[in-house]
């Protein structure tokens, strides 16, 4: 008798109805999310985004939501819907999701009162007129606003009800009304932006829904009964003082909006205050969570971001209610089969890695790459993005790994990330790659990175358990605790060499320098090695806690990332810290969301930081450090830390290049920043395509 496999993601994996011409064939959504790889002048046509979303769409998704599309002109590099000239391209681009039996929503989208300043210094526009003290978010994020006339809002609910045309002429399945986020019609809803008096005020739950309400008439009357339209709003609002939306006020808006037609509601959130958490709670985690965000910790991480709020919206109404927010798809499953969503919109899942829904159908969620929680991808806001452990995003036709011209052996020397990613990519496209390492495991410093960022933020662990799978179930071949030097380069005779090995830290020639209070990052690299075998990078992070071989008070030479990370990690451990900064920024290639955190992290915990300095000797007492008017002074400590960065030593590879018909350098071996997560996967992917 044959047995049956059966998959554990059946809920996941089985359709729903929102209406009779929009049937999702499993519960798996693109979230919206702007990718700012539209052309220039707001049009689709052939776009990045094309290609981008076509292979979200070939990735076995039920449907893309594809935000944000502009109702009238706004800065930023998003899809226009506010001319009928954007019509053309937006066929194009449904047509290229309708291709792979792929719904396609249209997301509408103003900034509203989040927005900057105008060019001549006009004030972003919303329900209310507020000063800089009223407003949620305190400059520099946010600015003063000006409310609008009740013309002015007839006439923006004008605008969005023929860009809903447009989208139907252009081929979208639904359109999606944006009421999240502090964006425009988020203002109308949230106590934190409406203080109207009037019929669009925040008396009651009729004035307060009224503008999207009349929205929502406004499109069904103008693209007829067939086209879905849905909703997305803000399930809670954070606030450290002051009161937003609560989920039982969200119930009551998702409520008034499906009876207004809405078919679906889309439940997100967000965050205000003075500490730069907006896309809260994604974010709040780092260094730590702010003091008044430490009740919903367990909840979301135990559910996703919003599906507690989910289940008090979707008891109020009588349409599939999606949730959203850090999911997996174990967390997604059991969310869907407790009854507590019925769909599941995937954001920075999906940027990671575009075929999830694919892997999870066909069972090889070992093959999965999870968004590791890097920030990446906002870093800033306003770029195209990017991700640090997907290159190919936005680039998917220039970085496509095509079938090689002609076969070569490739040699690749080092197996951190970077090698591993290029020998992937190259062994994809058919090329005889074996890759090189000097010592017992792939992987690099992976998991010390993962120890270092442990506590719930980052998950650099997924960097390793991806890549590892990958390589295992791919054709290339694996030579471990292997010194590649001339003579073996020779032996094997390579077409191309790829020189994926660590470079050097910069350790300076300074007095003191061997004493035995003064660390590296070898040193501790070293030190770490055993202990990292036996117990892996969350266990030794939380046995860390408890013992670490360094003093009470510590000073660190570096505010890099390496640095800043290290006086973040060892403060956490209770240890006083001094950081010494060689200029004034702190933090280096630290992702911008997560250094707008870090330093008032570190004033909060009392991180002596000494700007524009270098240390010129290390003593039985402590450093002498230089500041930048030549003056010294002696910084008592226990224990001292040289955390620069590395630094290219291009000895090696010019060796390589002068014997080898091809030789690249990527990642590590290229000092500085390229040591980098995200430059070792572009690095890597990229060589990996030229060869």
């Amino acid at each position: 008798m044959r047995s049956v496999l059966v998959n554990k993601y059946e809920t996941l994996l089985s359709p729903i109805e929102i209406a009779p011409n929009f049937v999702m064939k499993n519960r798996m959504i693109k979230a919206p999310q702007s990718s700012w790889r539209w052309n220039l002048d707001n049009t689709a046509d052939d776009s990045d985004a094309l290609a981008m979303y076509e292979n979200m769409a070939a990735g076995g998704l039920a449907a893309i939501n594809v935000a944000a599309i502009l109702w009238e002109p706004a800065p930023g590099i998003y899809l226009g819907a506010y001319d009928d000239k954007f019509v053309p391209g937006m066929k194009e681009l449904t047509a290229a999701i309708h291709k792979h039996d792929c719904l396609a929503i249209g997301q509408l989208h103003h900034i509203g009162p989040s927005g900057g300043l105008g060019p001549n210094g006009e004030l972003p526009v919303g329900a209310s007129s507020l000063t800089a003290y009223e407003i949620p978010v305190p400059a520099p994020w946010c600015h003063p606003t000006r409310g609008l006339s009740v013309n002015e809002i007839h006439e923006a609910q004008r605008k969005q009800v023929e860009a809903a045309v447009r989208l139907k002429e252009g081929g979208f399945d639904a359109v999606e009304v944006h009421i999240a986020h502090g964006y425009f019609l988020n203002s109308f809803v949230s106590p934190l932006w409406n203080k109207r008096d009037d019929e669009y005020g925040c008396q009651n739950i009729e004035n307060r829904t009224r503008i999207v309400c009349e929205i929502i008439r406004g499109i069904r009357e103008a693209c007829g009964p067939d086209f879905v339209i849905g909703c997305r709003l803000n399930g809670r609002e954070f606030h450290p003082t002051k009161v937003g939306i609560t989920p039982e006020w969200a119930a009551d808006n998702a409520k008034a909006f499906v009876e207004a037609g809405a078919q679906y509601i889309s439940v997100a959130g967000y965050g205000y205050g003075p500490t730069p958490f907006r896309y809260c709670p994604d974010y709040f985690a780092y260094p730590e969570p702010d003091e008044f965000m430490e009740p919903f910790m367990d909840e979301y991480h135990d559910m996703g971001l919003w599906t507690a709020v989910v289940k008090t919206i979707k008891d109020a109404v009588d349409v599939p209610v999606m949730t959203a927010g850090r999911m997996d798809e174990d967390l997604a499953e059991r969310v869907l089969e407790d009854g507590d969503a019925d769909i599941i919109a995937l954001g920075r899942t999906l940027w990671a890695d575009p075929h999830f829904a694919r892997k999870v159908a066909e069972g090889r969620t070992d093959e999965i790459m999870h968004c590791t929680r890097c920030a990446s991808c906002e870093d800033p806001v306003t770029q195209p993005r990017i991700c640090r452990v997907n290159p190919t995003l936005g680039q998917e036709r220039q970085l496509a790994a095509k079938p090689a011209e002609t076969k070569k052996r490739v040699m690749v020397v080092g197996g951190g990330p970077a090698g591993m990613e290029c020998a992937l990519t190259l062994a994809e496209r058919g090329h005889d790659v074996t890759i090189y390492e000097k010592t017992g495991a792939l992987g690099g410093r992976t998991k010390l990175a993962a120890m270092i960022k442990s506590g719930g933020c980052e998950e650099v662990m997924h960097i390793f358990d991806y890549l590892t799978t990958m390589i295992e179930k791919s054709d290339v071949k694996v030579s471990l605790k292997t010194e590649v030097d001339e003579r073996l380069i020779r032996k094997v005779a390579p077409d191309a060499v790829v020189v994926a090995n660590s470079s050097p830290y910069f350790i300076p020639d300074i007095p003191g320098m061997n004493r035995k209070n003064v660390f590296t990052i070898p040193m501790m690299s070293k030190l770490a090695q055993v202990p990292m075998k036996m117990f892996g990078p969350d266990k030794l992070a939380s046995m860390s806690e408890k013992f670490f071989p360094v003093g009470k008070k510590v000073l660190i030479w570096g505010a890099g990332a390496e640095g800043a990370q290290c006086a973040e990690f060892m403060r956490k451990r209770g240890k006083e810290i001094v950081l010494v900064a060689e200029n004034d920024d702190i933090g280096g290639m630290i992702p911008l969301k997560y250094k707008e955190r870090i330093l008032p992290w570190f004033e909060r915990k009392n991180v002596q930081i000494v700007r524009n300095s270098t240390v010129v000797e290390f003593t039985k007492k402590g450093a002498i450090v230089r500041g930048a008017d030549g003056s010294e002074e002696l910084i008592e400590c226990d224990s001292m830390m040289v955390m620069l960065p590395e630094e290219r030593d291009p000895e090696f590879f010019d060796m390589v290049r002068s014997i080898v018909p091809e030789a690249y350098e990527i990642g590590s071996t290229l000092g500085g920043e390229n040591a980098f997560f995200k430059h070792a996967f572009a690095d890597g992917r990229r060589v990996g395509c030229l060869i």
